[in-house]
């Protein structure tokens, strides 16, 4: 696309692409995803967006506007990063780069996360008014859109608009200009606290801490600051401070108020870390414990610091030891039966075997055992994906029974029809596992050349009525279609609708 905009300092690529459908004049959105993405199925997205090499190419190598910049400086990526291991993190960058599919949003942990992301976008009136003096035209900051952030860190309140981002029009981009600026939302005293924390996330350019890192980090910070119970972790004195530092109102509006059992998020953070926190709760556990004197990025910087001895590290330094050592009678016993059995029905073939390797030679028999695990197998069945099908797709037929009469119902595609449905991230997710769905879908879902052709009887009937001349141009502008767009069938069915009016 000739002439697309660099994106302003702090902008969203969602506001930068929705610039450049301004600056071309575009008024449909499926035409500005195929200008600049060259695909017309790329759903608008402001978090973590896909496609951004498509982004990245649109710019001469000068400017420096590479896909990891992109990403670094004009998506939420910085606020997920530094609480997911380095791998994990190339992958998402990997997948923001090209076709994410979801997988950006799972893998991050947003898809699970307690804190949910927000459902309109958010404005900072004198934000918009300085833009507008500055560069003459105003876009959306991705410090707004920070998962419960309400307040603008150089401001105020944060005013809702108008604009959804999950729905009907999930494909378009739209400006700042185009949205309508509501009420402020309601604030209260430690939202400031949280988001002057939160904002500075985006200033953060780390590739990861490991999970042990983390885990280290932890239990260094508990017991630096003085929160032990003899040797151990004191938690329900955390727990204690959390609540009063935030407020159980602010926690619980937030969907981080920590329970008080021992499966509770907040007792998982001291814990060893077999998965990732949202960065709320990072920041949620930080500034109570430190009483907001240390931030979540000096939090960062010393998680970071950490020594990171994971597994995986000591087991290739036993891998490589156990080649210069010999092995006695009893391990070499050991990885003979390992080439038959796996390891649990090997020791309960010799269990005064294994009691012995396990007082003796405890790292080398972890080793070997985990080199030689059986792979698990599991099967899911919690549900009966049969009578969950057939109720699905009752619900399906009764939606498609009160649709496919209705001349004026907007494009029954795959995606509308599901939407229709209760459960709709159920059946998007599980489609495999639905086979009565996945036809029913196929049969009901329009082509586009028949949605073409209902608005266009649509369009003529309506003109009969209202006793108007039925022209060309008319008819096209009735039911907003063009020559550029309209198919080969329906372009016949025009020409027939035209003869008969001769």
């Amino acid at each position: 696309m000739l002439g697309f905009p660099a994106p302003y300092s702090e902008e969203l690529l969602y506001s930068t692409i929705a610039r450049a459908g301004v600056h071309d004049g575009d008024t449909s959105p499926k035409q500005l995803l195929d200008k600049v993405f060259n695909n017309r199925g790329v759903i608008a997205t402001v978090d973590l967006p896909s496609h951004v090499g498509k982004l990245a190419s649109q710019y001469s190598d000068s400017l420096g506007l590479d896909a990891r910049t992109l990403i670094s400086r004009h998506t939420l990526w910085p606020i997920y990063a530094p609480f997911l291991p380095q791998e994990r993190n190339n992958k998402l960058r990997e997948w923001m780069s090209g076709s994410s599919q979801g997988a950006a949003h799972l893998a991050s942990g947003i898809a699970a996360s307690r804190v949910e992301a927000k459902a309109k976008l958010f404005v900072c009136v004198e934000c918009l008014n300085e833009q507008k003096s500055k560069y003459g035209e105003c876009f959306w900051n991705r410090t707004w859109q920070i998962p419960l952030l309400k307040v603008c860190p150089a401001h105020g309140l944060l005013n809702i608009t108008s604009i959804e981002l999950d729905g009907e029009h999930r494909h378009s981009h739209i400006p700042v200009e185009a949205a309508e600026i509501l009420e402020p939302v309601k604030g209260e005293a430690v939202d400031r606290a949280f988001s002057n924390q939160a904002a500075q996330l985006l200033k953060v350019q780390n590739e990861g801490v490991s999970f042990s890192q983390w885990t280290s980090f932890y239990k260094h910070f508990a017991s630096k600051l003085g929160y032990l119970h003899g040797r151990r972790i004191d938690h329900t004195r955390i727990h204690e401070t959390v609540i009063q530092f935030w407020g159980k109102r602010w926690l619980s509006g937030a969907g981080v108020l920590p329970s008080g059992t021992e499966t509770s998020w907040l007792r998982g953070l001291f814990r060893k870390h077999r998965k990732s926190f949202s960065f709320a709760e990072h920041i949620v556990v930080i500034s109570a414990l430190s009483n907001g004197a240390i931030s979540v990025c000096d939090a960062i910087e010393k998680a970071s610091r950490m020594v990171n001895c994971s597994k995986k590290c000591s087991h290739a330094k036993l891998q490589e030891s156990t080649t210069e050592i010999q092995l006695g009678q009893d391990q070499i016993h050991w990885k003979q039966l390992l080439e038959l059995s796996p390891p649990k029905a090997a020791r309960q073939q010799k269990p005064a075997l294994y009691t012995r390797l396990y007082r003796n030679h405890y790292d080398w028999l972890i080793y070997i055992n985990s080199v030689n695990h059986a792979d698990n197998k599991t099967v899911n069945k919690r549900v009966d994906w049969a009578q969950r099908d057939r109720q699905i797709a009752r619900d399906l037929r009764r939606a498609n029974e009160s649709l496919s009469d209705d001349l004026n119902a907007p494009h029954l595609s795959r995606t509308f029809l599901i939407h229709q449905l209760d459960h709709r991230a159920t059946v998007e997710k599980n489609l495999h596992r639905l086979p009565r769905c996945s036809t029913l879908l196929a049969l009901y879902s329009e082509s586009t050349a028949e949605y073409q052709a209902r608005r266009l009887t649509r369009a003529h009937l309506s003109m009969k009525e209202l006793g108007q001349e039925v022209k060309r141009w008319s008819l096209l502008r009735e039911a907003g279609l063009s020559d550029e767009r309209m198919t080969d069938i329906v372009a016949e069915l025009l020409k027939e609708i035209l003869s008969e009016q001769t």
